[in-house]
């Protein structure tokens, strides 16, 4: 553990990786099984514990590794209720696509797509567009279950990595559809 915790403090290239081998499973575990979070909400807030954890080590000393398995966990238990805090207070608006709201086509230049189109549609094409590809396929494969392995393939980004890709791109997607339809 004082291997692990030198490490940290050198914030070396191993920190991370030794920090997620000894607490990431667990912390997931945790988050999925007592917190009943999705797989993407638990891996993000992992994440970000571990990179708190290197941020601010330097300000503590521990006594012993329990006290440090504490630090982490009480890191971990921070970022669940700042989470559930954030959800409780937002208010995200669901759309059912339906005919109402025009069908998905091939975008072609012709006008009359735009014409069927709902308002909706159009803000998600055009905030679609501005997005990179890999992030649109990203979105659209795991809005169709595949696995991240499988997307991991298609978009050359690590596995892990695409967790947090995916729900801060479906957040900000989100956001931008709602902000694009209010101010419509």
């Amino acid at each position: 553990m004082i291997e692990l915790i030198q490490h940290i403090r050198r914030k070396d290239e191993q920190a991370i990786t030794l920090l997620y081998n000894s607490y990431g499973k667990k912390l997931y575990g945790f988050a999925v099984g007592r917190w009943n979070l999705d797989e993407d909400e638990a891996w993000e807030l992992v994440y970000k514990t571990l990179y708190k954890v290197m941020e601010v080590i330097d300000k503590y000393t521990f006594e012993t590794e329990s006290k440090f398995n504490g630090f982490v966990f009480r890191i971990f238990i921070n970022n669940l209720k700042n989470h559930y805090q954030a959800k409780k207070h937002k208010q995200v608006q669901t759309v059912e696509l339906e005919e109402k709201h025009g069908s998905i086509v091939p975008v072609d230049n012709g006008s009359a797509t735009d014409q069927k189109d709902s308002l909706h549609m159009k803000c998600l094409k055009m905030i679609l567009a501005g997005f990179d590809d890999w992030k649109r396929v990203l979105l659209l494969m795991k809005a169709q279950n595949f696995s991240y392995d499988d997307i991991a393939r298609y978009v050359n980004k690590p596995t892990e990595q695409l967790k947090v890709y995916y729900m801060r791109s479906k957040q900000v997607l989100v956001e931008k559809v709602n902000e694009c339809v209010s101010n419509s």
